[in-house]
């Protein structure tokens, strides 16, 4: 037996090569500076049960006696369902472990690796499985395993639906299973595929935590499970429907990365661990400057396109200080609303005579970038491809297939599909100087077979990544945004094929403070678009300033989704502040670690902005207050020894409703304190009325 060690500047982990069964983590926490005792790690043997010790293990099977769901479900005709393994090769770095293992049957070769980015402290978890064997192998299922601290009670997994995405459920984890399973083709608002496990009642600072993601953009299924001996495992996998992985002799099954961290610090330790990872070792932008505000055409002018509309929309998105124009619905043949027209993806030359030379004229003229929507993988039954081809979708014959929102899906596994995708994107790429692709996806996936009938959803997000991939290879200095009705296509395994998402349809600041919140335990924010939409908000009907709304939208990618155009002077030059004071503190944003801060008041909404030596402050009153005076929130990062300036970014534009004098500080034209004091004194907040916004600078004096 063997122990293997992989360590960072605050972390350790250590796994135990077994000769005759699957490794077993034996550590994974806080820096060791010696190997503990292996005496440590038996534990009593308890009565009534197997006379034998039986640990959790990286790949558990059917065969090893810990009675909690295999990783691995697979057979050959029945035969080779329970499989136990042979460790037949390992090789060790300094960040990295690859074990090979061999069943006892004789059938599978699963290939395991962990890299531990150091830099971080995220795990990255591969796993292929091979067939051996000389006959086809069925492989119903693979659930990447990780094993879980007895203590660890408290799981906060995130749901969500279209307009209302990230909304967290935290549940205390039973002797059972907790599982979060996705069936609808697409990475889904209802089950995000990342969860946290952690010490009863932990917080954003306090608390061991774990953190793990799956990055997939198909099916999955992410699970929690502890048995009546406190064995306690995290799996996740894709979700395999019946008879879709049917593995014929040598061919192999590359089951998605597992991403995980760890925080002794609550999780705000995990949001800077994968916010910094995400930047490190996913993103690839196609340049290195700040990602420019948006100005997207939608919510301003929907299907009614004309020329004049959007000239007059570029000149006045230009004015306020907009950098990037998309196009967005409504630009192709026959798409005059959403009933028609996806798939034909050609200019419409009766809206656009000159197609869309003079549009790419005008946002040369305004310096404006030319960005344009997309939804490649579907088709409207009305519209000259399906006509054609309507054996191009994924579906049963003879079977009834629900539309949704009017739309069919095409079968990217066909080679004929891929190229005719490929073909009219890459032709309006090379046509029109397109910086930027908003790639939308509407729909959910039902009944997704392929020409045989077959399950296509996991090679359905396959061929998905490889068009991506040919796309970017073909023109690499094309920026992509996934869109899915919003957030429904939000993961690491999109994002290493795009640069942006659309966490929501829901533009109302109310709503998206919340969304924001959340979805940066995971994404960093320039990855997170973020809009300024109309005074009422269409999704909600809520009403907020633009001071609210655009400070919001302050700490994502901007952009605009307003309709700029007809804009009175008091919102033009709100609206022009805002754009300047974002590109003012792009450089923060963009490159600091936001954490949540302890609120005041369990009605706030609060974090922090580090990019040492400057921080921002948000706090955003969502509610009333629940007591008439509000406490002192303390902040984080700061060094103790050191003062600190504040300043006022955003004031809430009421503040006289609720309470008679502001806290003093606020009163003073300089305010000068010590990091030691802003950390454990705290910095008293003025009482807030509902739906309202205090951003603040901190800087080293």
């Amino acid at each position: 037996m063997t122990v293997y060690a992989l360590h960072s500047e605050s972390s350790t982990l250590l796994i135990e090569a077994l000769p005759n069964d699957a490794p077993v983590v034996r550590y994974w926490g806080a820096r060791l500076h010696q190997s503990p005792d292996p005496v440590l790690w038996q534990p009593a043997l308890p009565q009534a049960g197997l006379d034998e010790v039986r640990p959790l293990s990286i790949a558990p099977t059917l065969a090893d006696g810990t009675f909690l769901e295999p990783a691995l479900r697979s057979h050959q005709h029945g035969q080779g369902w329970a499989e136990q393994w042979q460790l037949t090769a390992t090789q060790a770095t300094d960040a990295e472990l690859a074990f090979v293992l061999i069943s006892r049957s004789g059938l599978v070769r699963l290939d395991w690796q962990v890299t531990l980015d150091t830099a971080t402290d995220v795990l990255s978890i591969h796993t292929t499985l091979t067939n051996q064997s000389d006959a086809e192998l069925a492989l119903e299922q693979w659930l990447t395993t990780w094993p879980l601290p007895r203590e660890h009670n408290d799981v906060l997994s995130f749901t969500g639906r279209w307009v209302n995405e990230f909304q967290p459920r935290r549940q205390a984890l039973p002797i059972g299973a907790l599982e979060l399973t996705n069936l609808k083709g697409r990475t889904s608002h209802d089950h995000f595929p990342g969860l946290l496990t952690g010490s009863p009642g932990f917080t954003a600072e306090q608390g061991d935590v774990c953190a793990f993601h799956l990055g997939w953009s198909g099916n999955h299924r992410l699970r929690v499970e502890r048995n009546q001996q406190g064995h306690t495992q995290f799996q996740a996998g894709a979700h395999l429907l019946p008879g879709e992985i049917q593995l014929k002799p040598g061919a192999h099954f590359t089951a998605p990365v597992l991403y995980a961290t760890r925080s002794s610090s609550g999780f705000n330790g995990i949001a800077a661990n994968f916010q910094q990872f995400v930047r490190s070792n996913l993103l690839n932008w196609p340049g290195k400057g700040s990602r420019p505000v948006h100005i997207n055409t939608w919510e301003a002018i929907y299907f009614d396109h004309t020329q004049k509309a959007l000239d007059d929309l570029a000149e006045a998105a230009a004015a306020v200080g907009a950098e990037r124009y998309v196009l967005d619905d409504g630009w192709f043949r026959g798409r005059r609303d959403d009933t028609s027209g996806l798939g034909d993806w050609t200019v419409d030359e009766s809206i656009y005579p000159d197609k869309l030379h003079p549009l790419a004229a005008t946002l040369k003229r305004t310096g404006l970038e030319f960005g344009l929507w997309v939804e490649p993988e579907m088709v409207n039954p009305d519209s000259d491809l399906y006509r054609e081809h309507p054996e191009w979708v994924l579906a049963i014959a003879e079977q009834h297939q629900p539309l949704a929102r009017q739309q069919r899906v095409l079968d990217l596994t066909r080679v004929a599909v891929q190229t005719y995708l490929f073909d009219h994107l890459n032709a309006l790429l090379d046509e029109y100087p397109i910086t930027y692709l908003k790639w939308d996806m509407n729909r959910d996936l039902v009944q997704a077979a392929d020409a045989r009938g077959q399950a296509a959803t996991f090679r359905q997000t396959e061929a998905l990544y490889a068009l991506l991939a040919k796309l970017r290879k073909a023109h690499p200095g094309v920026e992509i945004e996934s869109c899915a009705s919003g957030g429904a296509r939000m993961d690491y395994g999109i994002l290493q094929h795009t640069h942006r998402f659309w966490l929501s349809d829901c533009n109302d600041a109310h709503e998206r403070q919340r969304m924001q919140q959340w979805a940066a335990l995971f994404f960093p924010a320039e990855v997170l678009g973020s809009h300024i939409g109309p005074s009422h908000s269409h999704t909600t009907g809520r009403q907020h300033t633009t001071e609210v709304r655009a400070g919001t939208a302050l700490f994502g990618h901007m952009g605009i989704e307003w309709d700029v155009r007809h804009l009175n002077d008091a919102d033009r030059q709100a609206l022009t502040n805002a754009i300047d004071l974002h590109k003012e503190w792009r450089p923060v944003i963009h490159n600091g670690i936001r954490r949540s801060l302890q609120p005041v008041d369990p009605n706030q909404i609060a974090f922090q902005i580090t990019a040492a030596p400057h921080h921002m402050i948000s706090v955003f009153q969502q509610n009333m207050p629940e007591l008439s005076v509000p406490g002192s929130m303390r902040l984080l990062e700061l060094q103790p020894d050191k003062r600190y300036r504040l300043s006022i970014i955003l004031l809430p534009a009421k503040t006289g409703h609720l309470m008679k004098t502001r806290p003093a500080w606020m009163t003073r034209d300089e305010v000068r304190i010590s990091g030691e004091s802003l950390m454990r004194v705290g910095l008293p907040l003025p009482v807030m009325d509902p739906d309202s916004l205090l951003v603040l600078a901190v800087s080293e004096d």
